[in-house]
C-alpha cells in the first residue's frame, strides 16, 4: 500500500495550533475537562470530552474545531469530517478549517467535496507551509482524478525535487502523465509498475534531466506498449523537439485507445503546426466533442478554428478552455490573439494583462517551492 508522505507534516503542525478563539463566557465542566485533557496530550480522552461537550452546546465553535483537528490528527477521518463540517457552518472564514475538512473528505472518499473544500482552503493563502504542501498535494491528486490533468500537474510538479523515493508521489505523477483519472490508492498491483515507471520518467522531465527522462520513456514504451496513455505521454515529451516522431506516437495511442481525446487534440495541434489545417480539423473537432469539459481539447479546437478563419467559433472554444483552466497562460495568450483578430482590442489587452499576472504568480510559487525544497 502506498503511504502518504505529507500527512505527518500536517499532523505535526496541528498539535501546535493555538485555539481558534477563546470564549469569554464560562465553560461547563465538560469543556474545561476537554481543554485540560488536550493540554495534557491525553488525546483520546480529549476527543471524547469534546464530543460530549458539543452535543450539549452545538453552537460552541471552539469545541467543534478541537474535535475536528484532534480527530484528523488521530486518523479518525469520519469524526473529523463531521466536526469540521459543523465548524465551517459556524465560521466559514478560516482557510485551515476548509483545508482540513477537505483532507478528511479525501480520506473518506468524498472526492468532489474534498476538491471544492481544498480549493477554498488554498484560496485563503495564509496556511502554514507544511499544511499548504499537504493540501496542494491532495488537491493535485484530486484534480488529476477529475480529469484536469494540466491543472493537476502544476500542483504536483512542485514536489518532484524531493520525490525520488516517494512511491505515492511517483504514482500521482505517473497517473497524471498518463492521463489516467485515478488516485494512487486505486492503482491495482498489475498496473502499478507501469504507473511508477511513468512517474519516474516524468519526474526526470520536470527536473530537466532529459537524458534520464528519454531513457525512462523509451523503457516505458518498450515494456508497456499497450498501457493506455503510454504513447500519448511519450508523444508529449517528443512534441517540442521531434514533432514527426511525436505525431507517430499520438497515432499509435489513438489506434490503441480511440477515446483518448487529448492524444487527438495534440495530434491536431502538431498537424496545425506543420501547416496541415485540413488534417488537423477533424482530430480537433472530435477531441472537443468527445470531452467538452477538457480544456486542452477546447484550446486546440479553438487554435485550429482560428487558423481556418472562423473567429466566432474559435473565440467560443478558447473562452471555454479559459473557463475550465483559468491559470493556463497559453489559453489567455491564444484568446488575446483571437480577440485582436476580431477587432476586440480591449478584450485582447485584458487577456494579455491576465497572462502576465498569471506568469508572475506561477514564478512566485515556483520560487517558493524551490526554497522549500532546498
Amino acid at each position: 500500500m502506498l503511504q502518504n508522505p505529507v500527512h505527518l507534516a500536517v499532523t505535526a503542525v496541528l498539535w501546535a495550533i493555538l485555539p481558534v478563539a477563546a470564549q469569554a463566557a464560562t465553560f461547563d465542566e465538560l469543556a474545561a475537562d476537554a481543554t485540560a485533557a488536550r493540554r495534557a496530550n491525553r488525546i483520546p480522552e480529549a476527543i471524547e470530552l469534546y464530543r460530549q461537550a458539543v452535543q450539549l452546546r452545538a453552537s460552541w465553535a471552539e469545541g467543534w474545531w478541537f474535535l475536528g483537528t484532534l480527530a484528523y490528527a488521530a486518523h479518525q477521518y469520519p469524526d473529523g469530517e463531521t466536526a469540521l463540517d459543523e465548524f465551517v457552518r459556524l465560521d466559514d472564514k478560516r482557510p485551515l478549517a476548509w483545508s482540513l475538512l477537505g483532507l478528511c473528505e479525501f480520506e473518506t472518499g468524498k472526492y468532489d467535496l474534498a476538491l471544492d473544500h481544498l480549493r477554498q482552503g488554498l484560496a485563503g493563502k495564509d496556511l502554514a507551509p507544511e499544511v499548504e504542501a499537504g493540501v496542494r498535494f491532495h488537491y493535485g491528486l484530486l484534480l488529476s482524478k477529475a480529469g484536469f490533468f494540466d491543472r493537476a500537474k502544476r500542483e504536483l510538479q512542485r514536489f518532484a525535487p524531493a520525490g525520488a523515493d516517494q512511491p505515492m508521489l511517483l504514482a500521482g505523477l505517473g497517473l497524471n502523465a498518463l492521463h489516467q483519472p485515478s488516485l494512487p490508492n486505486e492503482v491495482t498491483a498489475a498496473r502499478q509498475p507501469a504507473v511508477l515507471k511513468a512517474g519516474a520518467a516524468d519526474r526526470f522531465w520536470i527536473l530537466g534531466e532529459n537524458d534520464k527522462a528519454e531513457s525512462g520513456f523509451q523503457e516505458l514504451v518498450a515494456q508497456y506498449p499497450t498501457v493506455p496513455g503510454v504513447h500519448y505521454l511519450y508523444g508529449t515529451y517528443l512534441s517540442s523537439t521531434r514533432p514527426a516522431e511525436a505525431m507517430a506516437e499520438f497515432r499509435r495511442e489513438l489506434d490503441l485507445n480511440p477515446e483518448n481525446a487529448d492524444a487527438g487534440a495534440l495530434l491536431a495541434l502538431s498537424l496545425m503546426n506543420a501547416k496541415d489545417l485540413s488534417g488537423a480539423l477533424p482530430y480537433a473537432r472530435k477531441a472537443a466533442t468527445q470531452r467538452p469539459s477538457d480544456p486542452l481539447a477546447e484550446y486546440v479546437y479553438g487554435e485550429v478554428l482560428m487558423g481556418t478563419g472562423d473567429l466566432p467559433a474559435a473565440i467560443a472554444s478558447l473562452e471555454a478552455a479559459e473557463r475550465l483552466d483559468p491559470a493556463s497562460i497559453e489559453y489567455h495568450i491564444a484568446l488575446a490573439s483571437a480577440y485582436s483578430r476580431a477587432g476586440r482590442y480591449q478584450d485582447a489587452r485584458r487577456e494579455r494583462r491576465v497572462s502576465m499576472e498569471t506568469a508572475a504568480d506561477i514564478q512566485r510559487r515556483e520560487q517558493a517551492a524551490h526554497a522549500e525544497n532546498r
